[in-house]
């Protein structure tokens, strides 16, 4: 609830494979969530500081925290990678007129 208030959705959950960036959404969920499972006090800290707008605690908080939350994001994108081979490879070999859609996923996909 409290990451919808925030105004997270998962259209904004993104990850820039030219560059290697990841969104500030993407790291503000992740430090939410890390938040949310071992320090709940510091959770409400940067609920409140997003919603009033105060950069500089945001920023300290990521600071703080912010081994974890890169391991997190790591570990997360390794496995969606891992995922996208996965599904490239049940690819090879499908008809494109059964599935005329393919070339341009996987184009999207590399």
């Amino acid at each position: 609830k409290e990451l919808r208030d925030m105004g997270y959705e998962h259209n904004r959950m993104l990850f820039y494979a030219d560059s290697g960036e990841a969104s500030q959404e993407v790291w503000d969920v992740l430090l939410y969530q890390l938040l949310s499972s071992n320090n709940v006090s510091k959770r409400r800290e940067l609920y409140k500081a997003h919603m009033e707008q105060d950069y500089d605690t945001k920023q300290r908080l990521h600071q703080q925290y912010f081994p974890e939350t890169s391991a997190k994001l790591l570990q997360h994108i390794d496995g969606f990678l891992e995922q996208l081979d996965a599904l490239s490879d049940k690819a090879v070999g499908r008809d494109i007129k059964d599935h005329p859609r393919l070339p341009l996923i996987l184009r999207h996909n590399e």
